[in-house]
């Protein structure tokens, strides 16, 4: 009885350890193809409990995807606040107005999509990247620096990037 017992806890430490390893090797490898940006990935998603907590591609997508819609949110609330102090600027209006429109809208799309069309769901996550690119032109066009605008659009663009590589990783039928 006593080997039983005995052999019956090695296997279940077995089993979490590799349990553990594999949540990790899962944000791990969106980070690989994060390229240039891995180090930074791993920074970003290695101390959030629902990515360690992430047991498949699925899930570990949908946190990033959440994550960055949160972003999205909360940078539209941002600028729309911003272009109130600032009625003259076009550029900040149209961030607030159209563009982070686009983001909230791409990744509320690819969540949605997620469980049916991996494909679908992954080009939505890319195109979140848009509003932050086009955001950063009109800015530049009315010769504006704003470093929180300027960071906004960096966090967002990089939520898409992470966004879409983790979608990547899905299985497209």
């Amino acid at each position: 009885m006593n080997a039983s017992k005995s052999l019956l806890l090695t296997l279940s430490l077995i089993l979490l350890s590799h349990a553990a390893t594999s949540s990790i090797n899962l944000y791990e490898s969106v980070c690989k193809d994060a390229g240039e940006d891995s180090q930074k990935c791993l920074a970003f998603l290695k101390d959030d409990p629902k990515i360690l907590a992430a047991r498949s591609y699925k899930k570990l997508a949908k946190v990033i995807l959440e994550m960055g819609l949160k972003k999205g949110v909360e940078g539209q609330n941002f600028l729309k606040e911003l272009a109130k102090s600032n009625p003259n600027s076009k550029a900040i209006a149209q961030c607030a107005n159209e563009l982070y429109d686009g983001v909230v809208g791409s990744f509320k799309s690819s969540l949605g999509e997620l469980e049916q069309d991996a494909l679908t769901a992954s080009y939505d996550a890319k195109v979140a990247s848009d509003g932050p690119t086009t955001c950063d032109r009109a800015l530049a066009a009315e010769n504006i620096n704003n470093p929180s605008i300027a960071n906004l659009n960096k966090d967002v663009l990089f939520l898409s990037s992470l966004s879409f590589f983790a979608v990547s990783k899905l299985p497209v039928p």
